[in-house]
């Protein structure tokens, strides 16, 4: 695999291109990054999702799919995520890589027209999307929300970062609420289709054994055509107010939650987020964990446990499932061990476990296409590219007093617990 080689083909429209021959499929993805705010996030949501149902020359989504099958099969999706205080859009293409091709057909190239014409030359009449588009999307997207809040898991540690955040960016759902969506139309999801080509920060990356300088040709000669007027992006670091929140949340479950927010001050391009890395993977991360160890298994307070450690906006984020009647005995437990990282009670086999455990989930990223777009994908948006590893090299080189100096940064913010309606 050849080094990540990053291009300006536009006004902060960047070109990443990672050449490698192990693989027998190539894959194109185009990332938009706009400001995550509550007017926009479902209108960006819906876009994002209409524009791979059809474009102006394929202008049903059986047609988009015949030419996808022509091309032995190539594959077309898009999602939606939230980076730090950021709403991100995705549109990934992924196909055989033509060295196998039997007709010689430059599949790169054809993959390359084909997102270009999902992204830039969408299927419109008057001013509009299409309202048979538009109303599946918005099915769907209502359904994706539904199913977010039937988890209770994921609906907890949302409810807990809407707590901590309050009205800042970084406590807006990724395709924000309901009641936006349903206010959307054609009209004005047209109007967002322009806003983002305008204003968005776009990431394209290429991976694949083909050159690359065809597709990276094709996006340039698109992007020369908009009069781009992009937005300053900015994330600003969690800062906990000092003031301890806390909710608790009944419902009809069978399982109960407990989320608890932390601040810790160390984000991505902070030179200490190594340590903290590993210190989030020693308290909760691995099946060594203290978490696991002691609260888990030593006392069977929860069914699981683990901590999450933010590099966007630098909070921490230990999640747990429990019987009602365990939450605060799991709170107390949870909290105990969070203690003994401030007393420095850290031993060299829980160090050196997670060491183990982190450095060999970096060694299987670089063995798939996709876990080598989401690395280096998150590592652009840090602005700091470290390999798998470089990185494996810095857990490494962390000792035991650097963890236990970082430790020092993590503060409790927010306690939030869903428990069973009695």
């Amino acid at each position: 695999m050849d080094a990540l080689k990053r291009e300006k083909i536009g006004s902060q429209v960047y070109f990443n291109t990672i050449h490698d021959s192990r693989f027998k499929t190539m894959k194109i993805t185009v990332s938009a990054y706009v400001p995550l705010a509550k007017a926009t996030a479902a209108e960006n949501a819906l876009l994002c999702d209409i524009l791979t149902r059809s474009c102006k020359k394929y202008n049903t989504l059986a047609l988009l799919e015949k030419k996808l099958l022509s091309l032995y099969g190539a594959s077309l999706s898009s999602f939606v995520k939230k980076s730090g205080d950021s709403q991100v859009l995705t549109f990934s293409i992924s196909g055989l890589d033509e060295r196998y091709a039997f007709d010689h057909t430059k599949i790169s190239l054809e993959l390359a027209k084909i997102l270009c014409q999902v992204i830039f030359q969408p299927n419109v009449q008057d001013g509009k999307f299409m309202q048979s588009d538009f109303d599946q999307s918005l099915r769907q997207l209502l359904d994706v929300m539904d199913s977010d809040f039937n988890d209770k898991r994921t609906y907890a540690v949302s409810r807990c970062l809407e707590i901590m955040n309050g009205d800042s960016p970084a406590g807006i759902k990724r395709y924000g609420d309901a009641e936006s969506a349903k206010k959307a139309t054609v009209e004005s999801v047209y109007s967002a289709w322009g806003r983002v080509l305008k204003t968005a920060r776009f990431e394209i990356m290429y991976i694949g054994d083909t050159d690359s300088e065809n597709a990276k040709g094709i996006f340039a000669e698109e992007f020369s055509k908009i009069n781009r007027e992009p937005v300053l992006l900015s994330d600003s670091p969690f800062k906990s107010d000092g003031n301890l929140k806390s909710e608790i949340e009944e419902m009809e479950l069978s399982q109960s939650k407990l989320v608890m927010g932390f601040e810790t001050a160390v984000t991505a391009n902070d030179e200490n987020l190594p340590q903290m890395m590993l210190l989030s993977a020693i308290l909760g991360g691995t099946p060594s964990s203290k978490l696991f160890t002691n609260v888990r298994e030593k006392q069977s307070l929860c069914y699981y446990c683990i901590s999450r450690h933010n590099r966007t906006k630098g909070y921490l984020i230990i999640e747990s499932g429990v019987e009602g009647e365990n939450l605060e005995k799991a709170k107390n437990a949870i909290l105990t061990e969070v203690d003994q990282l401030y007393k420095g009670n850290i031993s060299d086999f829980e160090i050196e476990s997670a060491k183990l455990a982190m450095i060999n989930s970096y060694k299987s990223i670089t063995d798939t296409v996709s876990g080598i777009e989401s690395w280096y994908m998150t590592r652009i948006c840090d602005n700091k590219i470290d390999t798998p590893s470089q990185m494996a090299e810095k857990i490494q080189a962390v000792t035991k007093e650097q963890l236990v100096n970082i430790a020092k940064n993590v503060k409790l913010d927010t306690i939030y617990m869903l428990k069973n309606k009695e």
